[in-house]
């Protein structure tokens, strides 16, 4: 008995010798490396201190530096807006802005030689057991800079490439056994003819001519027209955007959404973060026992992945959104124009009554106007209560919301790795989108 009391004592010591030494090695990292300059109240912690030397180049409203008007809702396609950085091994201004060139074309050759040294394995493992608490707010401000992307969400070069065929198919979601009787011109001036059917007989016609919609009402017995109803799509959106306090139309949304941009946007922000997942790499646990340390056992916090560069999913979860809705301006306030949710949601899978789970960012999918997806984000929210008489959603339920929610882009800076919902639920007894 007297063993077992020294081999307590000893590792009680243990703990706490981790304890105390732990912090302080950490926040060591928090340094801002050459270049940029601490400002707390900034939107990135560390600011590039020569971002305005840069032709055309500026700090945006998160102090981050970027070019031209990108990623304004007024961007100009015409501006010099794509941005040129070093790589974050250059050793005088890593990551930093050095030049601002027109989005067709490429940077200046005059880079500085690197030696790119940080390879990092990344071993996906199959168990998660991570807290998904997502409620917490951390009060730490010693940050390191905030993955300064060289990539920026803009709507810049992003014209529409689809065909009138393509373009007119759109005019069908939402409406059951509709099809798309003629598509021609070329887009954006496309004239469509959709035809909507009951029963075999044609009780509407549906003709687009750019933006004028006009949809004529038949009676399917007699054929007699009934009624002839036109608008202009371009004045109802509007009115829909503004109604739901939303920052920007579908069609703006769908192009700083667009995939292969999310696609590059999410491995620049991702690249540095030193999270592993396998839990036979010490590293695994550490990171965890850092977290706790950090904010306890059910906290999660964006700022504890600004200063350590890993953490659990939840907190990496959070600070992926909070990065992406500030490219995008959006805020977190029900009461205010422009939120989050209309670009993104947070989905958590979870098992054996919640003790495994794992949150990622479900990336709104293209296509859905503005007042489909309010509908849907009120019902995903309703559904996902985690509460025991609610404890979310079934996976095969999805389907039944929308099933275009079923290819939607998962962004999961955790495992560091981009998957859609279909493949996110699989595994999971419920899930839980807010």
């Amino acid at each position: 008995m007297k063993t077992v009391g020294i081999i307590f004592g000893a590792a009680v010591i243990a703990v706490i010798v981790i304890c105390v030494q732990a912090p302080r090695a950490a926040g060591e990292i928090g340094d801002c490396p050459a270049g940029y300059e601490f400002q707390p109240s900034s939107g990135v912690g560390c600011v590039q201190i020569n971002c305005n030397d840069v032709e055309n180049g500026h700090w945006s409203y998160t102090s981050a530096c970027i070019c031209g008007s990108a990623g304004s809702i007024y961007e100009d396609p015409t501006d010099p807006n794509k941005g040129c950085y070093y790589d974050r091994d250059y050793a005088a201004c890593p990551g930093c802005l050095y030049a601002c060139v027109h989005t067709d074309e490429a940077c200046p050759d005059e880079t500085p030689p690197t030696t790119n040294t940080n390879a990092s394995s990344n071993v996906n493992a199959s168990v998660n057991t991570n807290a998904a608490s997502t409620n917490s707010a951390s009060g730490n401000t010693n940050q390191l800079v905030n993955q300064n992307s060289n990539t920026s969400l803009t709507t810049a070069g992003v014209g529409s490439t689809a065909s009138c065929t393509e373009e007119c198919n759109k005019y069908l979601r939402g409406k059951r056994n509709a099809s798309v009787v003629s598509a021609t011109g070329e887009p954006p001036d496309c004239a469509c003819q959709i035809d909507v059917q009951a029963g075999g007989a044609v009780t509407q016609t549906i003709k687009i001519e750019g933006p004028i919609e006009t949809t004529y009402t038949f009676d399917p017995s007699s054929g007699a027209l009934l009624s002839r109803v036109t608008v202009n799509r371009r004045d109802e959106i509007e009115k829909i955007r503004k109604r739901l306090g939303y920052r920007y139309t579908e069609a703006e949304i769908d192009a700083l959404l667009a995939p292969e941009k999310i696609d590059a946007w999410f491995q620049s922000q991702t690249q540095n973060i030193r999270t592993t997942t396998n839990l036979l790499n010490p590293q695994f646990w550490w990171q965890h026992v850092v977290a706790i340390l950090d904010h306890g056992f059910d906290g999660n916090s964006a700022d504890f992945v600004d200063t350590y560069q890993f953490g659990r999913c939840g907190d990496s979860m959070q600070w992926l959104e909070r990065d992406l809705s500030g490219q995008l301006r959006l805020g977190d306030d029900a009461d205010e124009p422009g939120q989050k949710h209309e670009a993104m949601l947070s989905i958590t899978g979870e098992k054996y009554g919640n003790m495994l789970n794992h949150t990622s960012l479900l990336i709104r999918p293209a296509g859905i106007t503005n007042a489909e997806w309010e509908d849907i984000v009120r019902e995903l929210k309703q559904l996902s209560g985690g509460t025991e008489d609610n404890p979310g959603i079934q996976p095969g339920g999805l389907q039944n919301i929308d099933p275009r929610l079923l290819d939607a882009k998962v962004l999961d800076p955790y495992k560091k790795q981009i998957t859609t919902v279909r493949e996110f639920i699989k595994g999971w007894s419920y899930i839980r989108i807010s």
